[in-house]
């Protein structure tokens, strides 16, 4: 946990290397100390057919899923410090945002976890 998943136009490799984008936002949550080193993982999912208030404009969008029981203000601080490291790399992109969302522990498996291993959360 988490699983950053990166939105973005599949053109605007133009203006980005795709590899150093997954890395700032993997770099900027696993920094936040929320998590336990090597758990972050990120994703980068491109778009082909867009609009960005009625035209095709570059923009990212991070959706980052976290198991439940984080306080609000850890939240909003990993949100921003994804945020500020993509805004860094990505000046001349307007439409820049990031939501972090709860997963409810009640409802979430992974491999660690059918195997009974307590810590995979």
């Amino acid at each position: 946990m988490p699983h950053c998943v990166i939105e973005c136009p599949a053109d605007l490799a133009r203006i980005v290397n795709f590899d150093v984008l997954v890395e700032a936002v993997h770099d900027a949550a696993e920094a936040s100390g929320l998590f336990s080193a090597g758990d972050v993982k990120a994703r980068l999912v491109l778009a082909n057919h867009y609009r960005v208030g009625g035209k095709r404009a570059p923009y990212v969008h991070i959706n980052v899923h976290i198991l439940s029981g984080r306080s609000e203000f850890q939240k909003q601080a990993l949100a921003r410090d994804i945020a500020s490291a993509v805004c860094a790399l990505l000046p001349q992109v307007e439409m820049i945002s990031v939501e972090v969302r709860d997963i409810a522990l009640h409802s979430y498996a992974n491999r660690a976890l059918i195997a009974g291993v307590s810590e995979a959360i």
